[in-house]
């Protein structure tokens, strides 16, 4: 076990769920819906990531184990894909088209084709 990786102190965690509204970033479940959630850190602290409000995120138990089978592009590619489809459902057009430009760009570099958006 690293004694020098960092992890949240309880007032930073309680910063980054506030911040996040306590739900998962990924599909939005929290504490309404039950759902337990972690403060996770975006870029890993075994890869150096650091303890910080920037490097922190809210979420579920259930998004948390499968990060950890996923790159970061590819956590980020889902969370995009969830915000359009909330972005458009409350007709936040230009939230949504900001959106499909950031997801455009997963596309025009070949990153994470995999993962599946639907295009307007």
């Amino acid at each position: 076990m690293r004694q020098d990786l960092e992890d949240f102190s309880p007032a930073l965690k309680k910063q980054i769920l506030e911040r996040d509204g306590y739900a998962c970033v990924i599909c939005g479940a929290g504490q309404k819906e039950g759902v337990e959630l972690h403060v996770d850190h975006i870029k890993p602290k075994d890869l150096g990531g650091q303890a910080s409000l920037e490097n922190g995120q809210t979420l579920c138990a259930r998004h948390n184990f499968l990060k950890k089978n996923f790159n970061q592009t590819e956590t980020g590619k889902k969370m995009f894909i969830r915000m359009l489809e909330s972005a458009q459902k409350a007709g936040e057009m230009e939230l949504a088209a900001f959106l499909e430009e950031v997801l455009g760009v997963y596309e025009k570099h070949n990153i994470n084709g995999h993962i599946v958006w639907k295009k307007p």
